[in-house]
């Protein structure tokens, strides 16, 4: 599929309210770019999947290669190049043509029941789908686990904390300040804070939402901060 400005998104949860699921998509693409708009509809045959429109096609291909098999809403999205130019590009570029509208006779319309009427009954046979892909499979290729620590943490232990905006940072080197910290972590859409813990080598790192922290601890997770220091990240416990 060429690359354009409009992606394709589905496997999406279709039992999240259609203007919640707006709502959370944008706070997640719009972290690689500019949108112009996001369509989702309501109907049975359109649920689970949306159509993310951005101003510039350099966004939309960051954004897929990025969120590819990310976690929403405990699916794994699944995102392609949309088939056809939106109507919203192709009006502001230009290339903008009206759909003919499909008419439909009565006379077809007629057929059509009494085919349906005299039609056989239907014999319902039961198919085994094909295996999907499993979200541990898919979690493996992308090397993405939101729950993925690498040592029990040090505000517990046990069983990890849930998803959420704020990341727990262990194992920092003595000489981590603030400021180095910040840099780090600010490479990653949705920064908003760290808070360093003197004289215990942990800090907080604070996100926009829990998507945005769950991409930092993806990429951050056993950063080399020095040649004997590897960062240790896991969900803060609330």
């Amino acid at each position: 599929m060429a690359a354009n400005q409009t992606l394709y998104v589905n496997n999406l949860n279709d039992k999240i309210n259609v203007e919640t699921l707006k709502k959370s998509l944008r706070e997640v693409f719009a972290a690689f770019g500019g949108i112009i708009d996001i369509i989702a509809m309501k109907s049975l045959k359109r649920r689970g999947q949306a159509w993310i429109i951005f101003k510039e096609v350099s966004a939309a291909t960051n954004s897929l290669k990025s969120l590819q098999g990310f976690p929403f809403y405990n699916k794994p999205m699944r995102i392609a190049y949309a088939k056809t130019k939106s109507d919203v590009v192709a009006k502001a570029d230009g290339t903008y043509v009206e759909r003919p509208k499909k008419i439909v006779k009565r006379e077809d319309l007629r057929k059509k029941a009494t085919n349906v009427a005299h039609a056989p009954p239907e014999i319902k046979t039961v198919s085994t789908p094909a295996p999907a892909a499993s979200q541990k499979s898919i979690q493996d290729r992308i090397g993405w686990n939101p729950n993925q620590t690498t040592t029990k943490s040090a505000t517990g232990g046990g069983k990890p904390a849930e998803p959420n905006r704020t990341l727990f940072v262990e194992n920092l080197p003595p000489e981590a300040t603030d400021t180095m910290l910040s840099m780090l972590f600010r490479q990653y859409p949705g920064f908003q804070e760290i808070r360093l813990i003197p004289g215990r080598n942990v800090a907080f790192a604070d996100y926009q939402n829990e998507y945005q922290a769950g991409m930092a601890m993806q990429g951050l997770q056993s950063f080399e901060m020095t040649p004997d220091v590897r960062l240790q990240l896991s969900y803060a416990r609330k």
